[in-house]
């Protein structure tokens, strides 16, 4: 099996820069099926955590997950967590 080097416009895609804040969570990627959404979320320490609908992000729980946002919520009250814009 021969190995493709990876398409020019997938290269520059995957290459841009984002603004991404140093403290809370940050929202880095959603994955798996659409009936089991993932989310990869880089925590305040740096630390990396994949999380699904039920799992605690800091003190806070995930309530939805969709394209490109998660929602969080802590004591009834709620925010959307989105993906960064890519510059």
């Amino acid at each position: 099996m021969s190995q493709a080097g990876t398409p020019p416009a997938v290269a520059a895609t995957a290459t841009k820069r984002a603004d991404i804040p140093r403290s809370g969570p940050v929202l880095l990627g959603i994955f798996g099926r659409d009936s089991a959404p993932r989310a990869l979320v880089r925590l305040p320490g740096g630390r990396t955590a994949s999380v699904r609908v039920g799992d605690r992000v800091g003190n806070r729980r995930v309530v939805a997950i969709d394209e490109t946002r998660i929602a969080l919520a802590r004591n009834g009250k709620g925010y959307w967590l989105d993906l960064p814009q890519v510059n």
